[in-house]
């Protein structure tokens, strides 16, 4: 990118520490957003993928999460190290989130048009509020009469959008959506992925996306980051990253999505166990459970290395650094 990224989390390292143990739920993620993109994280449950994003909104439980290396910077400027009282000021402008459990995020007892409201006044606090909050509807698409409903009376759908109305009220530079579509079913997914996509170009923000729906990825953005173990394992252009992964975890997570049969009739699978992120492991996380598996990686976690000569198709295997990675190799 030659323009200064919206987002840049650079080798972050962070610890949730516990009343028993220390957990390492980040050793190494690297992300960034440019202006204008869509950009997706995927991983399985416990790779850091919402950590990494919970982080880079300062949205982590103070005193028990710990940044121990690593930066994160907001328009170029850092923001690592800011405090409780600090990251208010980010809240809702420039960054906005949009969670995926909605009715845990509404209040049951308070109209959606008082809710998208309070965010208009603390961030816009000379705007017409009712006017507001009719324009906020529309851009969601639902009709001006959904701010006398109460959120028990609305869909799924319905409240996923509401609570993205609460967020662009902020008027943010760029919306974090964490699993924006679970538990929708598919013709309201699809709506919710072209909605966003369309205030994205309507509005020119950037859209980060924690998925592990590698469907919806595909469908909606340009860019996406493979997470696993707490570290950033490959990334790229979304077409190239699908049509020849250059990780193996992220052809193991292709297999598994698209429900491929051995010669048994037995779904694909990745063998083994996920890391025990209580323990801070020197090599590449997914040692133990590759195919491919060298000697080293046990003992280094690689550099980034590009697939088929990308310059912006990186993956960290120590493969790829010794040889290109042969993705039939990664069956075998």
């Amino acid at each position: 990118m030659t323009a200064t990224p919206l987002l840049e989390v650079e080798d972050l390292h962070l610890s949730y520490e516990l009343r028993d143990r220390t957990v390492h739920a980040l050793q190494g993620a690297t992300l960034h957003v440019g202006r204008s993109e869509i950009v997706g994280i995927v991983g399985e449950s416990g790779s850091g993928k919402s950590t990494v994003a919970r982080a880079a909104l300062g949205l982590l439980p103070w005193g028990v999460a710990h940044i121990t290396g690593g930066a994160i910077r907001l328009e170029g400027a850092d923001v690592t190290r800011l405090g409780p009282h600090q990251w208010p000021k980010l809240r809702g402008h420039p960054l906005a989130m949009v969670f995926q459990d909605p009715l845990s995020f509404l209040n049951p007892v308070v109209r959606v048009g008082r809710q998208i409201a309070e965010g208009v006044a603390k961030h816009d606090p000379g705007a017409d509020r009712t006017r507001r909050v009719a324009e906020l509807l529309d851009l969601v698409r639902l009709p001006a009469e959904v701010a006398q409903s109460y959120p028990h009376e609305l869909s799924g759908g319905m409240r996923q959008r509401v609570l993205l109305a609460i967020a662009l009220g902020c008027r943010p530079r760029l919306l974090v959506a964490d699993e924006p579509t679970t538990a929708l079913d598919v013709t309201t997914q699809a709506d919710i992925i072209a909605l966003l996509r369309d205030i994205r170009d309507t509005l020119d923000l950037s859209i980060l996306l924690i998925s592990h729906d590698l469907a919806v990825v595909a469908t909606m953005c340009d860019r996406i980051y493979t997470m696993y173990g707490g570290h950033t394992v490959e990334t790229g252009p979304t077409a190239e990253v699908l049509r020849r992964p250059g990780h193996p975890y992220t052809y193991g997570l292709m297999q598994s999505a698209r429900a491929v049969r051995d010669e048994h009739g037995r779904y694909a699978t990745i063998p083994g166990q996920p890391p025990n992120l209580a323990v801070e492991f020197p090599g590449c996380p997914f040692s133990g459970r590759c195919p491919v598996e060298v000697e080293t990686c046990s003992t280094r976690f690689p550099p980034s290395a590009q697939v088929s000569g990308s310059e912006s198709h990186l993956a960290w295997c120590w493969r790829l650094v010794e040889q290109p990675l042969d993705n039939a190799a990664v069956t075998a």
